[in-house]
């Protein structure tokens, strides 16, 4: 009897603290036409951080988001029409997750599948074109995302490259109601720009830190990328206020893993 009782005790410990600790990350992830790999995952998981890959319930049709913190969406994901598609008819699910204090994140995507960000709500807007940037000027240098845990500074983003593409894919043409964090140099096109709606924030972006630090044609252009993935971790996903509907969260200091 007392052998059934520990064993019990022991399942139920077990539950809960699989419970505080599952992930509060949701990932859409692709490997696109171009760069071939699902970037996003391997990168979070380098660098510490549990999340949950609902890239096929997205396909399906389904996104949820209850008990999660943050949606990161993988640079060229909507090179997937059916993902694309799915994310488009579940807006207000997107909208009503980043009001309540959740985060979206979605680097750059490929003007040809995505030129126009169609599920954001009315307020703001983005819409992505050519060319391809390759020099920028930081707008907010005192923003985290540029100092923490790594002070990136303009150079830092010089000499990316992918194939024969440099650092930048796209630029923002044209957006309503973001605040730019960097632009590209001469023509102050968004680059990196982040709008709080609600409780919570977009961000959006014309890099790919995933699929370059996977991908980068050198070690330049991998540690660099990776240093820029870190800082937006740090910026965005340590600060989000969303409260878990359906999980019990780790605090947000002992999620990443050291």
């Amino acid at each position: 009897m007392l052998r059934f009782l520990v064993a019990v005790v022991l399942g139920l410990l077990t539950s809960i603290f699989s419970l505080a600790y599952s992930a509060d990350i949701a990932i859409i992830d692709f490997a696109d036409e171009w760069t071939k790999v699902a970037a996003l995952g391997p990168c979070l998981q380098e660098y510490g951080y549990k999340y949950d890959d609902i890239t096929a319930n997205v396909e399906k049709g389904n996104l949820k988001l209850d008990g999660y913190k943050l949606l990161f969406m993988s640079a060229m994901y909507t090179n997937n029409p059916t993902l694309h598609q799915s994310v488009d008819k579940n807006k207000i699910v997107i909208q009503d997750f980043v009001d309540k204090g959740g985060i979206v994140i979605e680097p750059t995507q490929a003007d040809q599948n995505e030129a126009n960000v169609d599920w954001l709500p009315d307020n703001l807007s983005c819409v992505r074109s050519d060319p391809d940037p390759s020099i920028f000027e930081i707008k907010n240098p005192d923003h985290p995302v540029f100092n923490n845990p790594y002070r990136l500074r303009e150079e830092d983003f010089l000499g990316w490259t992918h194939q024969g593409w440099p650092t930048g894919w796209e630029v923002i043409a044209s957006q309503s109601g973001f605040d730019l964090l960097m632009v590209e140099k001469g023509t102050n096109k968004p680059i990196i720009m982040e709008a709080e709606s609600g409780k919570g924030y977009y961000v959006m972006m014309c890099l790919a830190p995933d699929k370059y630090h996977i991908k980068g044609n050198d070690d330049k252009s991998k540690k660099g990328a990776g240093m820029l993935f870190e800082n937006i971790m740090e910026a965005w996903y340590a600060s989000l206020s969303v409260e878990p509907k359906n999980k019990i969260a780790a605090a947000w200091g002992e999620v990443k893993a050291r």
